[in-house]
């Protein structure tokens, strides 16, 4: 354990992982908390925020298959927009190593100018990829349809909740994630 706040204390519960508390596992103390995702942006000060809870529901309402990942993207993503606490990779329970992550994808722009591209976001699962990498097994994701992460996902621009843009389109249709 770390001094970098990986650690927190619990008073009559002592050290405790900080990303184990954040998604309620605190030994046998019932923690109930809200799991989400947020990616940020900075022109203008943005970000989405996904209830991961709410995306289990809707993958389990609507069962798909797991797309496998591609290890270098997958590599990069890790390095480049997440946060992975090391230490916390041995924290994670043997039955949850295989289990796959969810992923969106978006459609955004570098500037106002510049034409939109699909960009893919992994919103669970990140220190299970970064474990699996590690082990050089492979690591898979659902992948959620436009209207599905739509559906489960808060849009703030400079702290004030907005509508998403929308752009001209389909997004990701139930074709595209195995469904149709």
């Amino acid at each position: 354990m770390t001094a970098t706040g990986f650690t927190g204390i619990l008073p009559s519960s002592g050290p405790v992982c900080l990303e184990c508390f954040s998604r309620g596992f605190v030994g046998a103390l019932p923690v109930k908390t809200d799991e989400v995702y947020t990616f940020s942006f900075t022109c203008p000060e943005s970000e989405l925020t996904w209830d991961i809870r709410r995306a289990r529901e809707l993958l389990a309402r609507r069962p798909r298959q797991p797309r496998k990942l591609d290890p270098r993207r997958l590599t990069e993503w890790l390095r480049e927009r997440v946060s992975v606490t090391p230490e916390h990779l041995e924290h994670i329970p043997v039955d949850k190593y295989r289990e796959p992550g969810i992923a969106v994808i978006i459609t955004t722009a570098t500037s106002p100018d510049a034409p939109p591209h699909d960009f893919a976001i992994l919103i669970d699962g990140s220190h299970r990829a970064a474990l699996a990498l590690r082990a050089g097994r492979d690591f898979s994701a659902y992948l959620l349809t436009e209207e599905e992460q739509r559906s489960i996902c808060t849009y703030r621009v400079e702290g004030q909740v907005a509508e998403i843009p929308l752009i001209s389109g389909p997004g990701i249709t139930d074709a595209d994630v195995g469904l149709a």
